[in-house]
């Protein structure tokens, strides 16, 4: 079975299950913490992946990690894959379920690139714009690229929003490219 076909099932199941309990909201709080951690944590993963450390020995690193700082049934949720040796999948699966939370409150999660930090003010606007387009919440990851030189590229979906310089100035060379001019006598 591939790791999206796994991550997917247990997301769903984990947000099926925290649907039906009404704790949704906290077990989505939960899984970005734990997306962060294993995201941040190169350790952790390393001891996670290796066969030869015991099950038991991973359990307490999870609960001594995890205990105080997340819910009851993630932090049962997360033990399970430990004993299931699903716990590599991990950071897939807390991918997934944000994933299918974003789904289930009609959020789309989009790309803002930019050559320098946007102000929260011009951000707004773009947010505001794309929300009107779209009809749905729109929640910006803003990444910093200079080859943008200014403006912005927005990618929602599978759609692409240009309107940086970089892409008027390659606009403008190939309007020059173009001969305009034929000669007619």
């Amino acid at each position: 079975m591939t790791s999206s076909i796994i991550s997917s099932r247990y997301a769903r199941s984990l947000f099926d299950l925290s649907l039906e309990m009404n704790i949704l909201e906290k077990v989505n709080n939960d899984m970005v913490l734990v997306k962060k951690v294993c995201k941040e944590n190169k350790v952790l993963n390393a001891i996670m992946r290796n066969p030869n450390i015991h099950i038991g020995s991973k359990k307490g690193i999870v609960k001594d990690l995890f205990d105080s700082r997340i819910e009851k049934l993630s932090l049962d949720f997360v033990t399970l894959l430990v004993q299931k040796r699903r716990v590599v999948f991990l950071k897939e699966i807390a991918e997934a379920f944000l994933d299918f939370y974003n789904e289930h409150k009609g959020i789309k999660v989009s790309t803002l690139i930019v050559a320098c930090p946007m102000e929260n003010e011009m951000k707004d606007r773009i947010i505001k714009i794309f929300e009107n387009e779209f009809d749905c919440k729109i929640e910006l990851v803003e990444k910093i690229d200079h080859s943008v030189l200014g403006g912005f590229r927005i990618l929602i979906d599978d759609k692409v929003y240009d309107a940086s310089v970089s892409n008027q100035l390659l606009q403008l060379k190939k309007s020059f490219a173009r001969n305009l001019y034929e000669k007619g006598f």
